[in-house]
């Protein structure tokens, strides 16, 4: 049917199926990670987790989490990047990493001009806090402020005191990071037509996020304004979104006790494989790209499904599949980012037109709970 290996040798793939089964029978505590995939993938991990009582989160949640933190206290006024794109005529991006993070989506928002509401026709203008000389957009004008990530919080506190406007000392900070720029700027986004405000979690604190998503609110009572919060690539949002309605969680869900348990600190996947607390690790990888992040010298056994099956994950798991690339089909269903939704991969991300014969993540997953379910069963009634 597929591709398969065993401790690094070919094998059938009906027998890795059963060694995965083994292992996942005899594990006491399983973490089902990498989740890059599509929603079918996610809901046969998702009962893979389920029916082995076993930890799901994404391998890159710690920035989703940072924003998702914040977003459970406070709230956010959310945009679509594809509407904005056509309303918004002045965009704050906040983060050193922010084009790095998401450079496609970057690009499709920021290029052109408005083309609907007050604002169309005129050119879209960029402020970017964090920003450099090293990290551009082909045909986007970024107006770096190069300032370091530790003192965004503070310099988005001057602006959100100006634009309430409560005394602050002007003093307080110098250089690109001046009280005088902050006020520059939060002026220049009071006066927009449609604003923007879009970060980057990966090199910012809960304080700085907290307080973007603050001046957001308090910009729509001069001006309509909208947030876009980035996290880390490879499905983490979309699949958080998924999971939300698949387990009434997003990620971090643990079913050791036979039904769905949420904890953003218990059920971390890189703190329980950097602890040792989980024993086995099951990393999906059907974006070809999403790496397990084991720590350096880690004896946790791994059974991976990925796209490619590249030699190194071969030898180093203990049980491994080749998948198809998610996305290649109109039937594999991928996180838009364009749309803040969910939209068919067919012709999209790096599944496109990479027809392979290996099966899906979705069927190799429900292939390994069909033969875990009844070593379950057998145990039970021993």
């Amino acid at each position: 049917m597929g591709k398969a290996w065993i401790d690094g040798a070919p094998a059938p793939f009906a027998d890795a199926v059963a060694a995965a089964a083994n292992r996942l029978a005899a594990s006491r505590l399983p973490l089902i990670t990498g989740l890059a995939t599509d929603v079918a993938g996610l809901r046969a991990a998702m009962d893979l987790a389920a029916l082995s009582g076993g930890v799901i989160d994404h391998a890159r949640s710690a920035a989703l989490y940072r924003n998702l933190d914040v977003f459970r206290r406070t709230g956010l006024f959310r945009g679509v990047p594809a509407e904005l794109r056509r309303r918004c005529d002045r965009v704050l991006l906040v983060g050193g990493d922010a084009v790095e993070t998401a450079p496609d989506l970057l690009a499709f928002l920021l290029r052109g001009s408005p083309d609907l509401g007050p604002g169309r026709g005129e050119p879209r203008r960029t402020v970017w806090l964090g920003g450099g000389d090293g990290a551009v957009l082909p045909g986007v004008y970024l107006d770096a402020v190069p300032i370091e990530a530790a003192e965004i919080a503070g310099f988005v506190g001057l602006m959100r005191a100006s634009l309430a406007g409560r005394r602050f000392d002007a003093s307080a900070a110098s250089g690109p990071a001046s009280a005088g720029r902050a006020v520059e700027i939060v002026q220049w986004l009071a006066a927009a037509r449609f604003a923007a405000v879009v970060w980057s979690a990966g090199t910012l604190d809960a304080i700085a996020i907290e307080s973007l998503t603050g001046l957001v609110s308090e910009l729509n009572a001069a001006t309509r304004a909208s947030a876009i919060a980035l996290g880390e690539p490879g499905e983490a949002h979309g699949t958080a979104e998924a999971a939300t309605w698949l387990s009434g969680y997003p990620l971090r869900v643990g079913f050791a006790r036979g039904s769905a348990e949420h904890d953003p600190v218990r059920f971390d996947g890189a703190r329980l494989l950097a602890s040792g607390e989980c024993d086995l690790a099951v990393h999906v990888d059907a974006r070809a790209g999403v790496s397990l992040g084991l720590p350096e010298g880690s004896a946790v056994p791994v059974v991976s499904l990925s796209a490619g099956a590249a030699p190194d994950t071969v030898r180093s798991a203990a049980v491994a599949f080749d998948v198809a690339p998610a996305g290649a089909d109109a039937d594999d269903a991928l996180w838009d980012e364009r749309l803040a939704s969910f939209a068919s991969g067919e012709g999209e991300g790096e599944g496109a037109g990479a027809r392979s014969d290996a099966p899906k993540a979705c069927d190799v997953l429900a292939a390994i709970a069909g033969a875990l379910e009844p070593l379950l069963s057998a145990g039970r009634a021993a």
